[in-house]
């Protein structure tokens, strides 16, 4: 059914908000989202950046306008803990406007049983994806962190293309801003299939922060005209006071604690909200546990909250709910870190802050008498402890300039505005920036001979700031199993800093999962990197439910349970399992057709030439052909035991148990490179994009895209073999989907090899790929949509042979799809497990 039209964004912003939009809003529904948005805290920067975009791509009069609109806006944060508050809102927005079944609303995070995989089977349903800096660009320099190695470039290759992206409190990000310039910059530079493009968003960045070496004028801000500061509701609330006032406190670290806490509860006024920031989650968790020991059996008194960044997820989200839920009878006080400084529309009578860089105190005192309503609203400021280290994590000179700021103004009353007209000196921090070479040098996912992984962490987060992730699990033996052990869900995992999990894994206590041989082992402190996701015996400790990440803790740490599945190394084969036989000719077709479909879904306008096309439906129908081969056609049968094939086959899929190939590290993925590069199988003849059409084809599990070679004992035993593929050994005949007849090839692995091939197929492999990355008409991103593509088409028509499918796809397929099945837990399950 058609969308009727004609809807104004006021009325848009209106049934979505209730509330009228403010003029600086109208205008970016008329003009555009910009490049910079700069508004003060309060003013509704996250109304302005989402909603303008939904109108414009869903109800704009202009046909041309909703079809150059980005289908898909990525939210970009630099905290946990503003996620999900924007989940909500977004949500909320959502659907008042009915748009719940047209327009999703996902989660960027790491972990099995996330929602975004659900995207990824439908990439141009309308969409909001909301994140941290650490998930998004990590995603977007191919090293997702807390996802498995293979799914890295579907991600990469999907939020390239065709999204609008938002960064929000960009003052928070360090050298993640840097990083987001300088990806639009090579966006723009080295092509994409779908147009993208990104505004930053902050009420105190200065136009100049955002050039780069690629992106050298800075861009002109939007921000606030007089008839915005004009509004009622926003005269209200640019004109609220607080009154500065220093709180004099103990140096000494043990004694800190407890003078905040007790001025804390001295100053806190009943029935409203006191919040207070420190500058580390120690000093958070100290004045939190000091505070509630002091309320202990007292009997109406304020409900004491701590809210940092070091929670698993369903921790973080009851404390954030409970802060959000109101401050009824003796109220609230609320102790935090950065975790709330920005992002959350939130407010309080008492507002407390150590001192911290200036962009850090304004967003700070933006959460006090946010509404402009409280005449009795109060800003008190204190040096942390400790004498010459009391600035850390922060330089001293920039808590020294705040606090001679700050000082200026005690006793008096003022406003947000006044705060952000002041001029303070900031120091100037100058981050390595991301340039093309290391754009391209993470295309390759195989590990190298160490097993070390490029590491894109400096383009992220400060060093101080980097993190992995924990889960606890329960194990009898004091150890994850041999096999199964399942990947850990998103519920599941607390970021924890890097010198912390360190020391554990000095002392045995942490494991981590090998991608090549597929089992979980205990890691040495030196294969403690960003992003990677660890399990922790949770009879050991190191978490504790009311503070959050206590690597100190011995107190044993209550699972969460998730439905995932089995981690899935570089032997797994878990795609090729099903409910019932399916031909290699069938699966060829079916994969094709869904591929088809899904290229029809992006339009015309995307920027993939004809011959490219062609390349990836040649690589779709023959994707599978290395199912072929003896080894695989051999682990089929066994898996499937009693269960007999309704004919000869070849088979692409069949029932059964897990599959496991009586060669380690068999990839059939690599038999169809090798078949479709072999002059005698014509399978390439008169492509235009063959070696486009071949990567494609191997790139369909991840696990064969640029680097390939021997793994473990391959190369050292008698019959050297390569992903348990063996020079000379006879494949075929097989016919393909389309009914041409492949002859029986003895497989040249020499193609493999640095120099190239022996025979008349040419550069090798690593040249081929190295030069469709590095081509001006093909290149990263274009290269990386498709291969996305191709492996979601995949995906699709594995789905469509399940006699219980998960929920309908949408329609951009071809294939029927069966009745979806209901929202049980079951089903949800055996989603998972396909996945």
């Amino acid at each position: 059914m058609a969308r009727e039209l004609g809807v104004s964004f006021g009325a848009f912003m209106r049934r979505a908000t209730g509330r009228e939009a403010f003029p600086f809003q109208e205008r970016l529904a008329v003009e555009g989202l910009p490049e910079l948005l700069r508004v003060p805290p309060g003013s509704g920067k996250t109304e302005a950046a989402v909603l303008p975009w939904l109108w414009r791509l869903l109800e704009h009069p202009d046909a041309g306008v909703r079809a150059g609109t980005p289908g898909r806006l990525v939210f970009v944060l630099p905290m946990r803990t503003l996620v999900e508050q924007v989940v909500d809102k977004v949500t909320a927005w959502v659907g008042e406007l009915g748009l719940g079944g047209e327009v999703g609303v996902h989660v960027l995070m790491g972990g099995e049983a996330r929602d975004d995989d659900a995207w990824q089977m439908d990439p141009f349903r309308p969409a909001v994806f909301v994140g941290t800096q650490d998930m998004v660009l990590s995603r977007l320099l191919l090293r997702g962190y807390g996802d498995a190695r293979a799914r890295w470039p579907v991600p990469f290759g999907l939020l390239h293309n065709g999204s609008q992206f938002i960064f929000d409190e960009t003052q928070l990000m360090g050298p993640a801003l840097w990083t987001s310039v300088q990806l639009q910059a090579l966006r723009e530079k080295l092509g994409t299939a779908v147009g993208s493009s990104s505004m930053w968003m902050s009420a105190t960045v200065d136009p100049v922060e955002l050039v780069t070496a690629d992106r050298t004028v800075p861009p002109v801000p939007v921000e606030l005209s007089a008839a915005d500061r004009g509004t009622e509701v926003l005269a209200e609330r640019l004109g609220a006071l607080r009154r500065i006032e220093r709180l004099v406190v103990p140096d000494e670290p043990k004694d800190y604690p407890g003078a905040v806490a007790e001025a804390l509860a001295r100053r806190h006024v009943a029935g409203t909200r006191t919040l207070a920031f420190f500058n580390t989650v120690r000093r958070a968790v100290e004045v939190a546990q000091t505070l509630s020991r002091q309320f202990s059996g007292a009997g109406a008194a304020p409900e004491v909250v701590l809210v940092h960044g070091q929670f698993r997820p369903g921790d973080r989200r009851r404390l954030v709910d409970r802060v959000m839920a109101g401050c009824a009878g003796a109220g609230q006080i609320v102790v935090s870190t950065q975790a709330l400084e920005a992002g959350v529309d939130m407010t309080s009578r008492v507002l407390f802050t150590e001192v911290a860089p200036w962009t850090s105190v304004l967003q700070r005192c933006g959460r006090c008498n946010r509404t402009g309503d409280d005449p009795g609203a109060e800003v008190l400021w204190a040096w942390p402890p400790g004498g010459k280290r009391a600035s850390a994590p922060y330089p001293e000179e920039e808590l020294a300039a705040s606090a001679e700021t700050l000082a200026g103004w005690e006793g008096a009353e003022v406003t947000l505005p006044e705060m952000l007209g002041t001029s303070v000196v900031q120091q100037k921090v100058e981050y390595l920036q991301l340039r093309r070479r290391d754009l391209l040098q993470p295309w390759d996912t195989m590990p190298d001979l160490s097993g070390a992984d490029v590491d894109v962490s400096r383009w992220i987060r400060d060093g101080q700031e980097l993190t992995g992730q924990v889960a606890w699990r329960s194990w009898s033996e004091g150890r994850p199993g041999e096999e199964g052990e399942r990947f850990p869900g998103r519920d599941e995992l607390c970021p924890a800093p890097l010198d912390d999990l360190r020391g554990l894994a000095k002392a045995g206590r942490l494991w981590l999962y090998d991608q090549v041989d597929g089992l979980w082992r205990r890691v040495a402190p030196k294969g403690v990197r960003p992003g990677e996701v660890f399990l922790m015996d949770a009879r050991l400790g190191g978490y504790q439910v009311e503070t959050g990440w206590a690597p100190k803790s011995r107190t044993p740490v209550p699972v969460v349970a998730a439905r995932t599945r089995a981690a899935d190394g570089l032997a797994g084969d878990r795609w090729s399992q099903g409910d019932r036989w399916v031909s290699l000719a069938e699966h060829g077709r079916d994969v094709e057709a869904e591929l088809a479909g899904l290229l029809a879904s992006a339009g015309e306008a995307v920027d993939v030439s004809p011959a490219q096309r062609l390349a990836a439906r040649v690589a779709a129908r023959h994707h599978d052909l290395g199912k072929s081969h003896e080894v695989f056609c051999c682990s089929l049968a066994r898996a499937a035991g009693d269960a007999v094939p309704p004919g000869e086959g070849p088979w692409a899929k069949g029932p059964g148990e897990r599959l496991r190939h009586e060669r380690p590290y068999f990839r059939h993925e690599l038999v169809t490179a090798l078949m479709m590069l072999d002059p005698s199988s014509g399978l390439l003849d008169e492509v235009e994009e063959a070696d486009l059409a071949v990567y494609l084809a191997a790139a369909h599990h991840g696990k064969v895209r640029v680097s390939v070679r021997s793994v473990g004992a391959e190369g050292e035993s008698r019959t050297p073999r390569l992903l348990g593929v063996e020079q000379g050994e006879a494949v075929g005949p097989v016919e393909t989907s389309d009914g041409r007849l492949v002859p029986e090839i003895k497989l040249d692995l020499s193609v493999m090899a640095l120099g190239g091939s022996t025979n008349a197929v040419g550069d090798s492999w690593v040249q081929r790929v190295v030069a469709l990355r590095d081509r001006l008409d093909a290149g990263p991103f274009r290269v990386g949509w498709l291969e996305a593509l191709v492996r979601m088409a995949d995906w699709r028509a594995s789905r469509s042979y399940r006699t219980d499918p998960p929920p309908e796809l949408p329609e951009s397929g071809t294939l029927p799809r069966q009745r979806a099945a209901a929202s049980s837990g079951e089903s949800e399950g055996k989603q998972e497990e396909l996945w």
